[in-house]
């Protein structure tokens, strides 16, 4: 695990965002590839470089058009101190020194009393983006619940289950000295070293193969995936007559359904949402069912930090790149649909349908999706037909079988969370969101004196009276939804946040639960655990960064390049198999 030297907070409208620095070489620029994008006009697509190493971090300006400053000087060069501003153009970027602090475990709890309290909450939340090391080659793991990386480099990689390999898996399945990866000229080969149960890549078991971004290996439970070394320039394509990809071949439609809060809310010509002196005056209004009729905008184009309740990216960033980087153009080839995310997810993946089916786009399309996104994705296409249009889903944090932290916004009741008086005022709004419900773990999530493990879509005991019908429907969505996609689907999930794994409950027969505790682990992305965003069946890109953040992810938008371009593992990614060692499993 690479460690941080320090970070960049960047002031937003909606909250700041910080930026880790467990990258070597960090590029800041106006460019959607930029490791830290600047979007002001007077900053140059590749403006600046951060060089981070024992002695500190090093600012160099890379020839900027209007010249980087630091504590307002001109620099051409500056080896940053703690508390250093960075400015270019009109954005200020400040630098802290050293790892970020320790903060409490998940979930992401604040006492809010009042008004003042959310208001203060708000102008000091921070959204963390971890810009990690991604020159290299390296081999991303997933093993049960946990997920982890291990550089590529000239030596030889021994993977097994013996504690003397390089890569240790610890599973019966697996031999003890399984397989390993060694370089061969310019190319990486995973070859079998003879075990017992064999090596499989796409299906079939293999003596060797030669490793493409994106293979993927399966070794008794455990599957490997092969990431690339790349730069930021390696993000973007170059423009091709026709918007084609490589070698010719046309890049797909692309669909992009953002996730809770993601999109913007109207009532006439007022934004309702993102609001958040709405939060502060008028709560209420966003209730479900409403006083009024809210209609659904664009994607969210700030990032939105709503405390105890989401953290997340400007959604736009996420079109902004396909349209920079890959060459997209909006409403051609690329649709952002944005919808009411706190209705049921089944009336959004309507309303979805009717987009997807007004739209002109050639070809079968491609759904990228973020977190609540993928339910109303999988929606469409399991329940109203959509895999007649939709030829692979790209699912990036998926609560595919719920999230535990989820129910912390959904019992309520004094004293059972330390919430505080507004907090609970947030609290009791986000109940009345038929999704909320809708993400619920489909696992028994919550343990008890005793040990009674409880399924909260089953267990009728705990939701207050107007909640029961959300419960009954949430459970009812989630056995028809099912556990696999009909269509290809790649899985990109966090992993190495403190997420919530499970709840530790209390309960008073009479009504329900008295007290509910957090059970938080590494094995998530702050917000959806691993097991709980893989999808049955599915492809797999694990990554180690912040739910909120999974869509603006270097690594990440390597991963949509290869999809999107015709090079991703439906064509090309399983590798090229140099000896057969079996049939099919």
């Amino acid at each position: 695990m690479a460690s941080t030297v320090g970070r960049i907070v960047v002031r937003t409208a909606g909250g700041s965002e910080e930026y880790a620095l467990a990258s070597p070489s960090v590029v800041i620029g106006r460019s959607t590839a930029s490791d830290i994008v600047v979007a002001d006009p007077r900053a140059s697509r590749v403006h600046a470089r951060l060089d981070s190493g024992k002695g500190g971090c090093t600012l160099v300006d890379l020839g900027s058009a209007n010249g980087t400053r630091v504590n307002g000087t001109r620099v051409e060069r500056a080896t940053l101190a703690d508390g250093d501003t960075i400015g270019i153009g009109d954005a200020e970027l400040r630098y802290e020194a050293g790892p970020p602090p320790t903060g409490p475990p998940a979930p992401d709890i604040t006492r809010i009393e009042t008004a003042a309290d959310l208001d203060a909450t708000i102008a000091g939340a921070t959204l963390t983006i971890r810009l990690n090391r991604t020159e290299t080659p390296r081999l991303a793991v997933q093993l049960r619940d946990a997920a982890w990386e291990v550089p590529l480099g000239r030596d030889p990689v021994t993977i097994g289950r013996d504690p003397s390999c390089d890569v240790v898996l610890d599973d019966p399945q697996v031999s003890r000295r399984h397989a390993r990866i060694e370089r061969r000229g310019d190319v990486l080969v995973l070859r079998d070293a003879g075990s017992r149960n064999g090596t499989w890549v796409a299906s079939h078991r293999i003596a060797e193969v030669v490793l493409r971004p994106g293979t993927t290996a399966g070794i008794g439970g455990a599957r490997l995936v092969f990431k690339p070394g790349f730069a930021p320039d390696d993000l973007t394509l170059v423009e091709r007559p026709g918007g084609s990809g490589p070698a010719g071949r046309p890049r797909r439609p692309v669909v992009f359904v953002p996730g809770l809060m993601g999109s913007e809310l109207w009532r006439g010509s007022e934004r309702i949402w993102p609001n958040t002196h709405v939060l502060l005056a008028d709560p209420e209004i966003l209730r479900v069912p409403g006083r009024e009729t809210l209609r659904p905008g664009a994607v969210v184009g700030e990032v939105v930090v709503v405390p105890n309740l989401v953290k997340v990216q400007a959604y736009r960033r996420m079109g902004d790149y396909l349209v920079d980087g890959l060459g997209y153009e909006r409403g051609r080839d690329l649709l952002e649909f944005g919808y009411d995310w706190r209705q049921d997810v089944r009336d959004s993946a309507r309303l979805l349908a009717r987009a997807i089916d007004g739209w002109r786009a050639d070809g079968p399309v491609t759904i990228v999706a973020h977190s609540l996104g993928c339910l109303v994705s999988r929606w469409y296409v399991e329940r109203l037909g959509g895999r007649s249009r939709v030829d692979r889903l790209v699912l990036m944090g998926g609560p595919h079988r719920g999230t535990p932290g989820a129910l912390a916004g959904l019992v309520l009741g004094p004293r059972i969370l330390p919430f505080g008086l507004m907090g609970d005022r947030l609290r009791a709004l986000a109940a009345t969101f038929p999704s909320s419900y809708q993400i619920l773990p489909t696992y028994p999530c919550v343990v008890e004196g005793g040990g009674r493990h409880v399924d909260v879509l089953a267990d009728d005991a705990w939701p207050d009276g107007p909640q029961r019908s959300l419960v009954r429907a949430a459970r009812e969505f989630a056995a028809q939804l099912g556990a696999a996609s009909s269509v290809p689907a790649t899985s990109i999930f966090g992993y190495g946040g403190r997420t919530v794994v499970a709840m530790r409950g209390t309960r008073d027969e009479r009504s329900g639960w008295s007290r509910l505790e957090a059970v938080a682990g590494p094995d998530g992305d702050g917000s959806v655990p691993v097991a709980s965003a893989i999808l049955a069946e599915s492809d797999i890109h694990p990554v180690r960064q912040e739910h909120g953040a999974l869509f603006v992810d270097g690594d990440v938008k390597m991963r949509l390049k290869l999809e999107l371009t015709g090079e991703g593992p439906g064509d090309a990614g399983s590798g090229r198999a140099l000896a057969a060692g079996g049939a099919a499993r």
